[in-house]
């Protein structure tokens, strides 16, 4: 890879930089005359030439926007290997000096800006690292694998001797070669890759660094392939054929640019595929149980129509035998009987079949009716209302639920026409657009926010992720907050140095919103903060601790009355960003937001007229972005599923482009 890269891009002056990915740069090279290049190159995992179109962010983000500072405009002098390193060095040379771009790709990686002297200017991720320094100013130093070249025999020996554990991890640590690679050594060789590496004999040994010395030698003339399992989807890619995938199908190709582009956009297009399929058989089954569930109503609804048009057939029928019943019943009543005397009668004339009492199987009291079997049927009567009037209330009722039926019945066709229109389509190369699938922040599977200064707010959901928050997640400088009232979150405010007192009052905010205090309608409730170190699970003697509780020792800093108000808050960067956070916070992070309060508009309701009044309040080129924001986004953010609007504002973050 890194011999093409010299030869392809030597010479060729870089022109634009993106950051399409956390850990993924696009690059941008031409030449007068020549093609124009891009290079993908992400951190831990892939540097090479792409074909393909690549989604592009509409803005850079800090480490984008210092390598497009340095380096456009700047010609490539050449790509080099330091060794038999995992690392990629990008040499360019430009009006403002020599710098030096490199792309590790062995564990999770990194991409760091050199300057002529190999001191790092900026670094995609900082701190120490395996025993490096990776930090602005420091001299950059590549990893102590001391992997330089193939080794002799007696000093391969010696460091297998030294080595615990298989022959495999020994090779990989030897070579500094990958897990693919030191199998394929091992496979030539001859030798299992389980095998202890002290008991690795020199006969095998020898095999081993001949196996290694024949593979680089390929390399001389690659033979690049892409291997595909039964299916075609891809599996590996190779410089040269290997032993290990020798079952499997593979395609050649001219370059390994080539082979490891095609290799990532078959990756991607599998997964849109399966994205694709997913969805597919998720609305299927979302239209397969409406469709039994209207069936199942269209068939009740039919039922009890045909069931009432009948008894109103039965009463008109026998419309004189119901009137003496009526008649008996009026009589009895204005008689001075009681309901419950009536009952007595009406049981009596059951056992002696006198009629037309005998006709009643049952007296309701409460409703002043009586339960009549008739023709096979069960239906009320009144004794004072008119028999024909009996009869046209069930005629009706009956046309009635004929109607519903056949709206329910007109819904059933249509969701049986939207069953049969539905087709999986195959993904097309054309449609895809490479771009790094995003991997979720430790924090998303909390509910999370920010301060008005940036500070990460993180907050259980319930008590099994309050015990993973604190327990997993915390740092010693972190702060805790917790409110007395029942159902309260643990929430983190991640803190580096100090908290202004803002960040403060927007994290006790923040944990107030999601205690019940919200449920239960309150103004206010006090909040607490603590250090983590303050928290224990270790309940005092004879108590126990429920899960997702803790102890807590020391003092507490109290922040009295904080007000029970959140802000749905909508930042629009590309794709909009949709959190809750105090209405102060959300002042100087969003572009629009509702403030809202506990109240009984229920969560889906009030989310549309939140997203409603942010509409109102932007202007026609945000309107659009805004419109597509499902409501389900922001109704998930309301605390208990309820609340109220208390106003809509523009925040400072307004002017942001969709």
């Amino acid at each position: 890879m890194v011999r093409e890269l010299d030869e392809l891009l030597k010479n060729y002056y870089l022109n634009k930089v993106y950051q399409v990915g956390p850990a993924t740069l696009l690059l941008k090279f031409n030449m007068p005359g020549k093609p124009g290049r891009q290079l993908l190159a992400e951190a831990g995992r892939r540097v090479h030439l792409t074909r393909y179109v690549v989604e592009k962010p509409p803005r850079p983000p800090p480490f984008c926007q210092a390598l497009r500072k340095h380096l456009l405009n700047a010609r490539v002098k050449g790509v080099w290997q330091p060794n038999l390193e995992r690392i990629i060095i990008f040499d360019f040379h430009s009006a403002k000096g020599e710098y030096k771009l490199a792309v590790e790709l062995f564990a999770k990686g990194n991409i760091l800006l050199l300057d002529g002297k190999g001191k790092i200017l900026h670094a995609l991720s900082t701190g120490k690292i395996g025993g490096r320094s990776l930090a602005k100013g420091e001299t950059y130093v590549q990893p102590p694998s001391g992997a330089t070249t193939i080794p002799t025999l007696e000093s391969f020996m010696e460091f297998l001797k030294g080595f615990k554990g298989e022959v495999v991890k020994a090779l990989t640590r030897s070579l500094g070669i990958g897990g693919i690679y030191a199998e394929e050594f091992l496979l030539r060789a001859g030798v299992e890759k389980s095998k202890d590496s002290r008991e690795i004999t020199p006969e095998e040994a020898e095999r081993i660094l001949g196996a290694a010395s024949a593979f680089f030698s390929l390399l001389e003339k690659p033979q690049p392939c892409l291997y595909l399992d039964e299916e075609g989807r891809p599996v590996a890619v190779a410089p040269t054929p290997l032993e290990r995938f020798k079952g499997l199908r593979f395609e050649r190709f001219e370059s390994l640019n080539e082979a490891v582009d095609e290799f990532y956009v078959r990756l991607e297009a599998e997964r849109v595929k399966a994205e694709r399929e997913k969805e597919i058989e998720l609305q299927l089954e979302e239209l397969r149980r409406i469709a039994g569930e209207q069936e199942a109503s269209l068939k009740a609804l039919k039922s009890e129509a045909e069931r009432l048009r009948r008894i109103g057939e039965a009463i008109r029928a026998n419309a004189g035998l119901l009137h003496q019943l009526q008649t008996t019943l009026k009589g009895m009543l204005e008689a001075g009987l009681s309901w419950r005397q009536v009952e007595a009668e009406v049981l009596k004339a059951r056992q002696d079949g006198t009629p037309p009492l005998n006709l009643v199987l049952a007296v309701n009291p409460r409703e002043k009716k009586v339960k009549v079997a008739l023709e096979g049927l069960e239906f009320e009567v009144s004794p004072v209302k008119s028999i024909y009037q009996e009869a046209s209330a069930y005629f009706d009722e009956a046309k009635r639920l004929r109607s519903k039926a056949a709206s329910v019945e007109k819904a059933l066709q249509e969701t049986m026409e939207k069953l049969a229109s539905i087709q999986p389509p195959p993904p097309s190369k054309a449609e895809l657009k490479l771009e790094r699938v995003r991997e979720k922040e430790w924090y998303e599977k909390f509910r999370y926010s920010y301060t008005s200064e940036g500070l990460l707010i993180v907050a259980g959901r319930d008590a099994s992720s309050n015990e993973a928050l604190v327990k997993r997640y915390a740092k010693p400088t972190d702060l805790i907050f917790h409110s007395e009232a029942a159902g309260s979150p643990f929430t983190l405010l991640r803190v580096e140095g100090s908290a202004s007192e803002a960040s403060l009052r927007q994290a006790a905010q923040f944990t107030a919103c999601y205690s019940r205090a919200w449920r239960e309608g309150w103004s206010a409730v006090d909040v607490y903060y603590i250090r983590p170190e303050q928290l224990s699970k270790k309940a005092p003697s004879g108590q126990f601790l429920a899960r997702g509780s803790f102890m807590v020792y020391g003092d507490r800093n109290y922040l009295h009355g904080v007000p029970l108000r959140l802000a749905l808050a909508v930042r629009l960067e590309g794709e909009p960003r949709i959190l809750a956070m105090a209405p102060e916070a959300a002042e100087a992070w969003a572009s629009y937001a509702v403030e809202i309060a506990p109240g009984r508009i229920k969560a889906r309701d009030l989310a549309e007229k939140a997203k409603r009044k942010m509409v109102e309040l932007a202007p026609k080129e945000h309107r659009q972005a805004l419109l597509k924001i499902p409501i389900e986004r922001l109704s998930s953010l309301i605390p208990y599923g309820s609340g109220e609007i208390v106003r809509a504002f523009r925040g400072r973050a307004e002017k942001a482009s969709p």
